[in-house]
């Protein structure tokens, strides 16, 4: 009788066991998946290069609703537009209701839309660490302990086209047979960009552009508050007043003009201004990544002397805005 009691609980015991067992096979990590590629950084994966994997803590599948990106379901992405956000959902293979959705920002330089590459000049030498620079540096501000210039390209613009034998300064007109104008999108999204920067209370209290339409156009529809300021010196090279021979040393001049006095400014105008070209100055890459609606930031120190702070394109901003008050 001892025998078969004890025959019986052992048989209990084993039964618990295996079950127990076969429980802690299927459990899943209470964390929930994750994106353990070492290009996800602060809630954002930079993505670099074509054909470029996610890594998952576990099996899972991929996909994205955005035109901007090309995807596998196994987490290839072939390809996302430059400087553009993308939105990702990621299943678990082993338990589907385990799922995240995460965002990649497309930080290979030469993949802009055609709209953009007929108007693009050189790609950026260093895009990578000049996003993630950026991505940082959005996450310290508004800092009232700094001084700071955002020097932002004008936003989407190919309609029309520049006629450069064309009447006496005709850069300054809005008329697009005479010079080239912001498309709707552009329009669109200097609107936004004027809603984010006022969502983020940066403190700009200067703006400046160049002469050109497009530039002063991009300017009053971001409607920053402060009067806008008109300098030829951020002109394109052929039109530019500062006759340095190049757009970034004009915005040299104009930056060691401004007061240093913990506030920001924004300075509109257009590419070739990320190209240093014969310059050489510290902490900034030769060329910088520069989309329309989109441009770098610099910090001004009490002897004027300027430090790169990195690049940042319009959906950056817009995804760090939503990503801060919650509103993705």
């Amino acid at each position: 009788m001892k025998l078969l009691h004890l025959k019986s609980v052992l048989f209990i015991v084993l039964s618990i066991t295996l079950l127990t067992c076969k429980e802690e096979q299927t459990v899943v990590d209470p964390k929930g998946i994750t994106v353990t590629s070492e290009k996800f950084i602060d809630d954002l994966l930079f993505v670099d290069v074509n054909n470029y994997q996610i890594n998952t803590s576990e099996p899972a599948t991929f996909s994205s609703p955005d035109p901007f990106i090309q995807i596998s379901s196994t987490g290839n992405i072939k390809r996302i537009t430059s400087a553009e956000i993308v939105s990702i959902d990621i299943v678990s293979i082993n338990n589907p209701e385990n799922k995240t959705r995460i965002y990649a920002l497309g930080v290979n330089d030469t993949n802009y839309d055609k709209s953009n590459v007929d108007f693009n000049g050189l790609a950026g030498t260093d895009a990578y660490n000049s996003y993630v620079k950026g991505w940082k540096t959005l996450q310290s501000l508004p800092n009232t302990n700094g001084t700071y210039a955002l020097i932002l390209r004008h936003a989407d613009a190919d309609k029309g086209r520049d006629i450069k034998g064309g009447p006496d300064e005709w850069w300054k007109s809005c008329d697009s047979t005479l010079a080239r104008q912001l498309n709707e999108k552009g329009r669109r999204r200097s609107v936004e960009l004027g809603k984010i920067l006022k969502d983020l209370k940066y403190p700009i209290s200067r703006v400046i552009s160049s002469e050109f339409c497009r530039a002063r156009e991009t300017a009053e529809l971001i409607n920053a508050g402060p009067a806008i300021a008109i300098d030829g010196r951020l002109n394109h090279p052929d039109y530019n007043v500062s006759k340095t021979g190049t757009v970034f040393k004009g915005m040299l001049q104009v930056v060691n003009e401004l007061p240093v006095d913990n506030t920001m400014t924004l300075i509109e105008t257009h590419h070739p201004i990320n190209e240093l070209r014969d310059q050489v100055v510290p902490t900034f890459p030769n060329v910088i990544p520069f989309p329309w609606t989109g441009g770098y930031i610099v910090k001004i120190a009490t002897d004027k002397t300027i430090t790169f702070e990195g690049a940042v394109s319009f959906p950056m901003l817009k995804y760090f805005r939503d990503l801060k008050f919650k509103q993705l």
